[in-house]
């Protein structure tokens, strides 16, 4: 996926007592100037907390704002928390609807608030909560300098090999959290008869470190990249959809054109069963909807084949809503994480919104393409009652076939 818009004076920290570049000034006054504020009726946080100031519009008006001697770096502290970093405000800017295409110059609200929690934290300067999001970047720092046999103990009893032409990439959260989510994975793909292998010592990728500490990231970014070449990587299959979007629009940054083909996993499954690959034995008897992931949807553009995959799916009632319009939902955990860490409440309210739309339609399930959704919208359900049960894609997949997860 072609990086639309990468803004190399973004790389220029901004500090306290010091003047905002002239780069970054104008980029921010290229939304502060707009008056449609089309970012700011989907935001999934405007519409809980209904306050301007954490929009796309808000931030680079604050950001413009210290610019201007206005503000202060210290009165920013929680400005750039409130953002789920899901990308929606960048899809509707007129900015990247009109100029993006000819002038490859878009809004990019994500990037500049990675840049801002990442400079703001190299001040001293951090948001109320962060140590609940330290404990996460910490814990997985430790993962990394930790035995292999522990990064890969979720694949116990599998026989996957640490090299071949098609590689999974499991990622911590995925093999320390929602295990069910890989292992339903490789369990999918050796019953359709593909031969794949996984890495002996996956390097982090958290999103917490990256706008916390780029270099950090960057290093182990470099990592993963090389020890997949050196298992003889073509493909490279993505359980997670964060580290999907960061493997084909952050790493090309740092790392250059990768040296291997990156593929979701729901693109994969669904090539497996349009080839005849995947049998189901079984119907999934249940009425169902479909929760696009925003680092999925809305940041990569990747939409069709979950919808694909549960056509396919025998029994299955479905009733989903169009990719676009659900670029208003998040389930509340945010592409970091962070959000999720530093406000538990706004998050909750988030994800009770998604959880009663997916009620109205009569849904049974809501499926998923996305373990930080399957884990927030778990937690969602039991405090808030609501009578719609969260289950992952490939759970399903794999029921179907008859395989047990």
């Amino acid at each position: 996926m072609e990086i639309l818009s990468y803004k190399d004076f973004y790389e220029e920290p901004v500090k306290k007592d010091a003047p905002v570049s002239e780069e970054l000034t104008k980029d921010c006054y290229n939304v502060f100037a707009c008056r449609h504020k089309f970012c700011r009726e989907w935001c999934p946080d405007y519409v809980e907390e209904r306050n301007e100031s954490y929009t796309s519009y808000g931030v680079h008006t604050s950001t413009l704002a210290l610019a201007r001697g206005n503000a202060s770096l210290p009165e920013m502290k929680n400005e750039f928390i409130h953002c789920l970093e899901c990308g929606q405000c960048e899809l509707k800017c007129p900015n990247t609807m009109f100029g993006g295409d000819f002038y490859h110059y878009a809004t990019t609200t994500v990037d500049l608030v990675r840049k801002m929690r990442r400079d703001l934290h190299a001040q001293g300067i951090d948001y109320d909560g962060f140590d609940e999001v330290q404990q996460v970047i910490d814990e997985h720092l430790a993962h990394d300098a930790g035995p292999d046999e522990e990064l890969t103990s979720w694949a116990a009893g599998l026989d996957l090999p640490f090299s071949g032409e098609t590689m999974m990439f499991v990622d911590y959260y995925n093999a320390f959290q929602t295990r069910e989510v890989p292992i339903a994975a490789a369990k999918i793909l050796k019953a359709a008869g593909v031969e794949f292998g996984i890495l002996k010592h996956p390097h982090v990728t958290t999103g917490e470190l990256y706008e916390t500490d780029e270099d950090k990231w960057v290093e182990a970014a470099k990592k993963n990249v090389a020890d997949l070449k050196a298992a003889g990587a073509k493909t490279v299959i993505l359980v997670n959809p964060h580290e999907y979007s960061y493997f084909i629009k952050e790493y090309p940054r740092y790392c250059g054109t990768l040296p291997f083909e990156v593929v979701y996993i729901t693109d994969y499954v669904n090539d497996l069963i349009k080839a005849d690959k995947i049998a189901f034995v079984k119907p999934y008897n249940k009425n169902v909807t479909y929760h696009d992931p925003c680092s999925l949807n809305k940041l990569c553009g990747n939409y069709q084949a979950p919808r694909e995959i549960i056509a396919a799916l025998p029994g299955t009632h479905a009733d989903i809503e169009k990719p676009i319009l659900q670029w208003k939902y998040c389930c509340g955990n945010g592409v970091s994480g962070a959000f999720r860490k530093a406000l538990p409440d706004i998050a909750y309210k988030i994800g009770v919104r998604r959880l009663r739309h997916a009620n109205d339609v009569g849904a049974e399930v809501l499926l998923l393409a996305c373990p930080h959704c399957k884990d927030m919208f778990a937690e969602t359900k039991t405090k808030s009652g609501i009578n719609i049960e969260p289950v992952h894609i490939l759970e399903v997949v794999a029921y179907c076939m008859g395989i047990e997860v």
